[in-house]
């Protein structure tokens, strides 16, 4: 992808979001801890080497999840795809099992480098004025078909966990 210069001090209006019930999802990947997302791209340069050849995947798509926080602000973020099983190899991937949850979507329809503008609106003022309360657990990005990991553009969504109403 061709580097684009990440500005995190811009504002973005968000769509209303859609909500959806999800069965539970087994995500196996790279998983690294980070204090700050500057990791992230060369995490995802990391990964798409697998892409095709990953045992047991379904679909196309490809998630960025957000778990296992701790008390210092760190945070594991994998990079994978969703199996029906877990694999024996990569051995050194992560496994995550993520329960049955209802989500709130919201979608990010600018360039990749700028989505930390978009977390910041999701978790600043979307979730609440939308009416929901978020859940501690796993958030992510699922990257669908239409994104192009090339230039970084083409949309994706963010999943965010909500208490059902």
């Amino acid at each position: 992808m061709s580097p684009v210069r990440i500005d995190d001090k811009n504002t973005t209006t968000i769509a209303p979001a859609r909500v959806v019930r999800e069965d539970a999802l087994l995500i196996f990947g790279l998983g690294q801890r980070y204090r700050t997302n500057a990791g992230i791209p060369l995490q995802w340069d990391r990964f798409m080497p697998y892409l095709g050849t990953i045992r047991n995947q379904m679909g196309k798509e490809t998630y960025g999840v957000i778990c296992n926080p701790d008390d210092t602000g760190s945070y594991e973020y994998i990079t994978g795809v969703r199996v029906s099983g877990f694999p024996e190899k990569p051995a050194e991937f992560s496994r995550l099992r993520i329960a049955p949850q209802t989500y709130a979507i919201f979608e990010h329809k600018d360039h990749v480098a700028s989505v930390g503008t978009t977390w910041r609106a999701v978790w600043d003022h979307a979730i609440a004025d939308a009416g929901y309360r978020a859940l501690d657990g796993a958030a992510f990005e699922r990257y669908g078909e239409q994104f192009d990991g090339r230039t970084g553009l083409g949309g994706f969504e963010l999943w965010v966990p909500i208490a059902s109403r």
